[in-house]
């Protein structure tokens, strides 16, 4: 069983620093520039949590690799339970990056509107 390590920048800092400019980012990429539709943003939004939360969980799982615990031995010891460690350690850093990934919904989600408004002075309704 692994067990977990204290606090320090090399395994929380750098950690949250990545994933929090990864949540930045990485809805940015997802949605269309041209896009009219809420319904792909929130898609994109959701696509991008599930994403970080993965790679959250490697990036955890790489880091005790670094420090020397055999994390291949323990996922074969304990597939469910090593999973939902890294898991778990990926999700107590969502409360840095789900903040950003609120903003960036929310920046997304005001040019679609903007984006909507300006076809409505053009005319062009869709």
């Amino acid at each position: 069983m692994i067990e977990s390590q204290p606090i320090g920048w090399w395994n929380t800092g750098f950690p949250l620093v990545l994933l929090g400019g990864l949540a930045g980012l990485l809805p940015w990429g997802l949605v269309s520039r041209e896009t009219r539709s809420q319904r792909q943003v929130a898609m994109a939004i959701w696509a991008s949590a599930a994403v970080l939360l993965i790679v959250g969980a490697v990036v955890f799982a790489a880091q005790y690799g670094w420090r020397g615990v055999d994390v291949w031995a323990a996922l074969a010891a304990a597939p469910v339970a090593t999973a939902r460690f890294f898991l778990r350690l990926s999700g107590f850093a969502a409360m840095l990056w789900a903040p950003v990934l609120a903003l960036v919904w929310l920046a997304l989600a005001q040019r679609v509107e903007r984006r909507k408004g300006e076809d409505v002075a053009r005319g062009e309704e869709r």
